[in-house]
């Protein structure tokens, strides 16, 4: 069994890519984990071209998904680059949009939430306010690349569906579930 560093364990559950993880915190508002682009050149935030540096911004905060009910922000004191059409603006990061305090998977996981299970339920699972949802599900993000990867990796529990009144929707997010290794479903079936 391979054993980790605590900033290695972190890369890994975050599932983000691009970045380094230079360390943890829990603080009274979740945990927030300090990072940095693993890349050193600085590109602009609006075209994505590499430009000089310019100078550095103070520690910003990006909302992630949360480690079960613990909130995770990503912070980072950005660069900003000189660019000869756009001239001085904060670099771009990989975790999020230019201009967001969102990373890039928690915009793209709220629409799909709400189209599933509605936007009561995605506010009180995500842990924000309908005023935030709503902001979200009308901002323009970056395409979802591939919808697939979240389906498979965020089950929907029961406490999240009603039982009761939903028997077969229940059955079907279960259905189509698959245990790795196994070729099977996650335990019997639930057909009514």
């Amino acid at each position: 069994m391979e054993s980790l560093g605590v900033n290695e364990l972190l890369e890994r559950v975050l599932g983000l890519e691009g970045l380094s993880v230079q360390g943890a915190r829990l603080q009274p508002h979740g945990l927030e984990v300090q990072v940095r682009p693993q890349l050193p050149a600085r590109r602009c935030g609006i075209c994505n071209d590499f430009w000089r540096g310019y100078d550095r911004q103070p520690v910003r905060r990006w909302r992630h998904l949360a480690l079960e009910r613990t909130p995770v922000w990503l912070s980072y004191a950005p660069r900003r680059v000189k660019c000869p059409a756009h001239g001085v603006r904060v670099e771009r990061v990989p975790w999020a949009a230019h201009g967001s305090f969102f990373t890039t998977e928690l915009e793209q996981m709220t629409p799909w939430l709400c189209h599933r299970i509605g936007r009561p339920a995605t506010c009180r699972m995500m842990g924000f306010s309908w005023r935030t949802a709503e902001r979200l599900l009308h901002r323009p993000v970056i395409p979802m690349p591939d919808l697939k990867r979240i389906e498979e990796h965020y089950v929907l529990g029961p406490d999240a569906l009603s039982l009761r009144s939903h028997p077969q929707a229940l059955a079907a997010v279960l259905a189509h579930f698959e245990v790795p290794g196994t070729g099977g479903t996650a335990g019997p079936s639930l057909a009514c």
